[in-house]
């Protein structure tokens, strides 16, 4: 740490909040706190830097001769403070945690006074904070303030209760166009320049603020309950129509359900080139990965559309249930994201049924699931003592875990009456703060009873539950629960769950959904979690689990089915089924056609290929996949049908992916290499679904013209769905040496910060060249995080993830150098040793199986 010199806070002074290593646990007073802040910010995305002032509305509510506001890397030049009609003489210093201090002579008694601060900075240059960046030879400025960025753009107290409203104001280049959260109020041009002042907003706290220069293109959205654009970069404003088709009813959607308008003046939706987050629910100003919001119209695909109203929906969610109503403090940023990644998954399915959400949310969940089923595992909502880092929360806990537990909630008090809890509590707190006790008490009130300490069970301890079902005489069933954990891992002290368990189960005649079973009725099959709707992994004993695989296609829905493979995975994980019956039972359920089912059994291959495909079985493993998922492909096609539905259009890819890379089946690779030679000649000739997985085939068999030409591709591209197409496609060609140049170019080529990941992700996901991958990360570590958002640094262990105990302990001696450990880095190498440990334990109890089964399946067949 370093701190700052203490200076006078006045005239041809300069202070420099310079940031530090790490926060302490403390957070701002509220002795001295702000009613309102204005901000001014001179700002020209073509030069290095910017000035600002601001001038802040205090109220003292107890007598003191000092406080702090935050601010990190600014230089103050100049400060006053002024109140009761009289300036007051006050000194500041720079002090630690991204804080100054502002200091009186004599205490200041309560009361309200003015702070006004003149400041300059550089602008970020790695996506974060008031940053700029440049593309198509033009210069733009964008901001991401989530979670305690703001404090980099200007002094503020940047915490999230502290919800006050703000007046904008921004001087840029007149040619430039100037966005924020609230509708302009006045522009007027001067000398080249233009100034301009928006409306002040309603309470928002800093993190949810926004800022957007430069030759902006902006789309219309009509059919709207207010003004709304589609913003894109200069000659991007082509690609918005699928966004401004989607925005009205989504809108409409969620209005219907929170029973009141959208709460701001207008929306608008920015798309940037450089985002590391997916979007961010700005209020009024919402921004997005360019790659998520702009389509080229010629060539949208499924994939495409689905994602757009999926992430859409979640941060519109937000202007309600995080905007209007705020969490008081980081420990409830799950609540956040949770409710806005269940409201936002029920929004799409109810306005693009097509897409069949229902059945994709469960992928979220058993990513969830993973987590939880590990040590390293931590409870969904426990108390935040540093903003550093903050962004490792929001993670498959927070988002997935959340959306699930909530949903299971839903369901046990009804959708009308939770809604009704909802509605109550953003009625109750609106333009205000809350914790996540407030919403339990709302829930409990509207259903009559205790909601709150049940849920508690699954949000204030980690783990999941494991729900053992044994079906006995007389139409009872015994339940039984203890926490799921791996096979091998340590049993940490016993916990237990308020479960909301609901049983399917049938008599052989009429299925029946319930949690208490007739006297009279012996269940031929019985499934522990009707619709996969809870959040809790299930077992029965081992006759039932095979006559419910067997009778799965005829006595369960599409969802029950992908949940059973999902299930069955886990059990394997913890040793209570081996790895030949979970390849008997993929080979089985791979011949269901429902394609959401297809692909779970593809998802199942994803263990089973990393966990025991070693060089020697790779040829085996090349058979199981032909055999296992060839007739799904020859049943949908290799080309799209008219009118198909989505979830076909959506398998296709990955069974392609599938059969040409693992399983290595001639036909595909062959329609790869036609299908590369033929699009790169003329887009149009391919359709937009197949693009990515024709690209990665191509890669895999590529030589160096094939390279040459998808990274002049990548360079060249104006659509940003292309551009991260191409870069991923550099990530999987095979060649040593074209390996060795997309390394290369990860470090030295034209790569935005959020791109080195995707440079490098074909590479991570090919388990001959995992070792070298790492190496080349300890080699370049320092080069590789100055380059990437800084946040990522602390997820830097994951390149060490597979199945590798000598890259595991390189990876533990590697990172525990404190320079190479940035704050959060322990966090993640926990989670990588948990999963490599995992892997290799469950190499080595079924390996021998898993290879036997190999063996035969491919002698037999």
């Amino acid at each position: 740490m370093r701190p700052l010199r203490p200076a006078l806070l006045g005239l041809a002074c300069c202070v420099i909040a310079v940031p530090v290593a790490a926060a302490d646990s403390g957070r701002l007073s509220r002795d001295v706190e702000p009613t309102a802040e204005s901000v001014r910010l001179v700002v020209d995305a073509a030069k290095p830097g910017y000035t600002g002032t601001v001038r802040i509305d205090l109220r003292v509510n107890a007598a003191t001769d000092s406080f702090q506001l935050n601010a990190r890397k600014l230089r103050i030049e100049t400060a006053s403070l002024s109140g009761k009609g009289a300036a007051i003489p006050v000194t500041g210093a720079g002090a630690l945690n991204e804080r100054v201090t502002f200091r009186a002579a004599a205490p200041l008694a309560p009361g309200d006074y003015t702070l006004e601060i003149g400041f300059s900075n550089d602008f970020n240059t790695r996506a974060v904070s008031l940053y700029r960046l440049e593309t198509g030879g033009e210069a733009y400025t964008f901001t991401q303030f989530e979670a305690d960025d703001a404090r980099e753009a200007f002094p503020c107290w940047d915490e999230p209760e502290f919800k006050i409203p703000w007046r904008l104001t921004l001087v840029v280049p007149e040619r430039h166009l100037a966005i924020s959260n609230t509708p302009v109020e006045r522009e007027t041009a001067s000398g080249g320049q233009k100034t301009v002042e928006f409306r002040q907003t309603r309470p928002l706290p800093s993190y949810l603020l926004a800022i957007a220069t430069g030759p902006l293109d902006t789309v219309s959205v009509p059919g709207m309950s207010v003004p709304a654009r589609i913003v894109a970069v200069k000659g991007a404003g082509a690609m918005t129509a699928e966004a401004v088709r989607m925005t009205p009813p989504i809108l409409s959607a969620l209005e219907k359900y929170f029973g009141r308008p959208y709460p701001y003046e207008k929306l608008d939706q920015i798309a940037v080139p450089e985002f590391w987050p997916g979007a961010m629910e700005n209020a009024g100003a919402v921004t997005y990965a360019d790659r998520i919001l702009l389509m080229d119209p010629r060539a949208v695909s499924v994939q495409q559309r689905r994602r757009l109203a999926e992430v859409m929906a979640h941060e519109l969610s937000h202007m309600w249930f995080g905007d209007l109503v705020t969490m008081k403090w980081w420990d409830d940023l799950w609540l956040n994201e949770s409710f806005a990644s269940w409201l936002g998954d029920k929004i799409t399915n109810e306005v693009y049924p097509e897409f069949n959400i229902p059945v994709r949310e469960l992928e979220g969940r058993e990513r969830a699931y993973t987590t939880d089923g590990r040590l390293s595992t931590r409870a969904i909502r426990q108390p935040v003592t540093t903003t550093v880092n903050l962004n490792q929360l929001a993670d498959e806990l927070a988002y997935q875990k959340g959306e699930a537990v909530l949903g299971m909630f839903e369901r046990w008090i009804g959708p009308e009456t939770f809604r009704k809890g909802v509605i109550e509590y953003l009625g109750a707190h609106e333009w205000g703060s809350a914790e996540a006790s407030d919403l339990s008490q709302a829930l409990s009130k509207a259903a009559g009873k205790d909601v709150g300490s049940a849920m508690a069970t699954f949000l204030d301890q980690p783990g999941v539950p494991l729900v053992s079902a044994e079906p006995l005489a007389g139409g009872r069933v015994r339940l039984r629960q203890h926490r799921f954990l791996n096979y091998g891992t340590p049993a940490p002290p016993p916990t237990l769950w308020q479960i909301p368990v609901t049983l399917r189960f049938s008599d052989g005649k009429d299925s029946v959904r319930t949690v208490t079973l007739h006297p009279a009725v012996r269940p031929t099959w019985l499934h522990p979690d009707a619709g996969e709707r809870g959040y809790y992994r299930w077992s029965l004993p081992s006759e039932r689990l095979q006559t419910l695989a067997a009778s799965a296609s005829r006595t369960l829905d599409s969802r029950e089915r992908v949940g059973y493979v999902g299930n069955l995975a886990a059990l394997l994980d913890a040793g209570a089924v081996h790895g030949d019956e979970f390849l008997q039972v993929l080979n089985h359920f791979a011949e269901d056609r429902d394609p959401d089912v297809v692909a779970a059994v593809a998802g199942g291959l994803f263990q089973v290929k990393f966990a025991f495909v070693t060089p020697e079985l790779s040829d085996r493993f090349a058979s199981y996949v032909r055999k296992t998922l060839g007739p799904a492909l020859s049943r949908v096609g290799v080309e799209p049908r008219p009118g198909e539905p989505p979830s076909v259009t959506s398998l296709r890819p990955t069974l392609l992916n599938w059969l040409g890379d693992d399983g290595r089946d001639p036909a595909v690779l062959a329609w790869a290499r036609k299908a590369a030679k033929d699009y790169l000649a003329d887009p149009s000739t391919l359709d937009p679904s197949l693009v990515e997985a024709m690209l990665r085939l191509a890669a895999i068999q590529g030589d160096a013209a094939l390279y040459d030409t998808c990274r002049a591709r990548f360079e060249s591209t104006r659509s940003p769905i292309d551009r991260s197409r191409y870069l991923t496609a550099l990530s999987f060609f095979r060649d040593s040496a074209l390996v060795e140049r997309t390394l290369r170019y990860a470090l030295e080529g034209p790569l935005r910060p959020q791109e080195l990941r995707t440079a490098t992700f074909g590479i991570a996901s090919y388990p001959p060249y995992q070792d070298r991958l790492y190496a080349w990360v300890e080699k370049n570590y320092a080069r590789i995080v100055s380059r990437i958002p800084p946040e990522a640094a602390a997820f830097m262990p994951y390149y060490a993830s597979g199945c590798s105990a000598q890259r595991l302990e390189a990876a533990r001696a590697f990172f525990s150098q404190p320079e190479h450990s940035a704050m959060g880095t322990g966090k993640t190498l926990a989670k990588v040793v948990d999963q490599v440990g995992d892997c290799i334990g469950l190499r080595e109890r079924e390996g021998a199986a898993v290879a036997n089964y190999l063996s035969e399946f491919a002698a037999q067949r």
